[in-house]
């Protein structure tokens, strides 16, 4: 995507995050004649600012990189940078990996403001070229089903529907209330339900919040049905976000949200 497709948008301008990186996440030995990792840090704010953008990117790519710093600030200013320098598929996937280093406060809701503004923005792009493609996380069937589950609760529930149920049916079975018999049987026949209802919700959230995600890093990227194919049935555009359901050396087995599937080049997709 070029810069000119983020003008053409009219996207805001995406939300960094400025805070300052806490000093312990520097352990990092860096050469005393070097930058520090927090002055290379307000370096890349400083050319985000300026309108620097791959300046910006590149200083907070070797953050990350180059000295590992794990700091979900780092990532986020990552996204922002990259995504304003024209590459939404860097710029999604820093902003997951935001989310998988942070999934709870500010900033990973900051994260998924700034996904759903790439989304929108690609997807009013490929709307207009006709190509069909729809940008945004994951779907298919279990997700619309259950997605929205929490997994452990849905878990919980199942285990105490499972007690309860083993519990009613020894006590049915015993007669240890007589004259209770039928109603036992229909205590039993409900937590049978519930016990049916809460295990599918209990593997279905289970199977949703265990999905590897992917981001299609490079345009044009070739979807092709096995590895030994030659010829590429589809051609992803970059930001794509898919599930990788396997990798295999230098390949990646991946399902699109249509429910197409079939293998990519390792070095054409980026997991968080």
């Amino acid at each position: 995507m070029t810069t000119s497709v983020r003008q053409a948008c009219a996207l805001r301008r995406l939300a960094p995050a400025w805070a300052l990186l806490a000093l312990s996440l520097f352990a990092t030995p860096v050469p005393a004649a070097a930058q520090t990792l927090a002055e290379r840090f307000q370096g890349g704010v400083a050319a985000f600012q300026a309108g620097r953008f791959d300046d910006a990117a590149a200083a907070f790519s070797e953050l990350v990189v180059r000295f590992g710093v794990r700091a979900p600030e780092a990532w986020l200013n990552l996204g922002a940078a990259q995504f304003e320098a024209g590459r939404p598929g860097p710029a999604i996937l820093a902003l997951h990996r935001t989310i998988r280093l942070a999934p709870d406060g500010p900033l990973a809701e900051t994260a998924r403001v700034n996904l759903a503004r790439i989304r929108a923005a690609l997807n009013e792009r490929e709307g207009q070229a006709g190509t069909g493609f729809v940008f945004g996380a994951h779907a298919d069937a279990w997700t619309a089903l259950l997605g929205w589950v929490d997994a452990r609760v849905a878990l919980a529930l199942f285990l105490g529907c499972w007690t309860l149920f083993f519990v009613a049916l020894g006590v049915w079975r015993l007669g240890v209330l007589p004259g209770r018999g039928r109603v036992l049987a229909w205590v039993v026949a409900a937590l049978g339900l519930a016990l049916a209802v809460t295990g599918t919700a209990a593997y279905g959230s289970h199977r949703v919040d265990t999905y590897q995600i992917g981001v299609v890093m490079t345009d044009q990227a070739a979807l092709r049905d096995d590895v030994a194919s030659t010829r590429a049935t589809l051609r992803l555009p970059e930001g794509l976000e898919l599930r990788v359901v396997a990798l295999r050396g230098a390949w990646a087995q991946v399902r699109l949200s249509s429910g197409s599937g079939g293998w990519m080049s390792r070095d054409d997709i980026g997991v968080p």
